[in-house]
């Protein structure tokens, strides 16, 4: 076989052009022109959340007359309470949701599925609420979500380190 046929492994291809993308003067990466404007957008959209999320924050803690030095903190609680949850109760009352939604079903005739299961609305509401729902009902929450009971049992029970389905 000739070796002229067999492809190199270092090659160039001069028609990817590729744009520098900077941070604060500083060089970060290059990304071909079609990629570049949305990170760009995208990046700068977030950091003008976050200032607006801190002005937020310092202005709620000025007018209650709290410490401004404890900005961060109080940013850093919003950021937490706002991230979906990974374990517990509520992650799964998130995933029941996400089934409501991916079965395009009305809160009534999602009761009455998860019912049909031996998921009564009573037991529905109380996983919304986040109280603690016992062994009993996760045979038909498992059915409802369609993952085994061993990953619903991790994500009732799991920790941070385990992430939800």
């Amino acid at each position: 076989m000739s070796l002229r046929n067999q492809p190199l492994d270092w090659q160039v291809e001069t028609n990817n052009a590729y744009i520098p993308i900077y941070h604060q003067g500083n060089l970060v990466e290059f990304f071909k022109q079609e990629y570049a404007s949305e990170i760009i957008k995208f990046l700068n959209e977030e950091e003008v959340l976050k200032k607006a999320l801190k002005q937020a924050c310092t202005d709620l803690i000025k007018k209650m007359g709290g410490d401004t030095n404890k900005v961060n903190y109080l940013i850093q609680k919003y950021v937490k309470s706002s991230e979906r949850p990974k374990y517990g109760t509520r992650a799964i009352a998130l995933l029941l949701r996400d089934r409501q939604k991916e079965l395009d079903l009305s809160n009534q005739e999602f009761a009455k599925f998860c019912d049909t299961f031996k998921l009564s609305p009573t037991e529905l509401n109380n996983i919304y609420a986040g109280e603690v729902f016992d062994d009993s009902l996760l045979a038909p929450v498992s059915r409802i979500l369609g993952i085994t009971k061993e990953r619903l049992l991790e994500v009732r029970d799991g920790s941070e380190k385990e992430s939800y389905v």
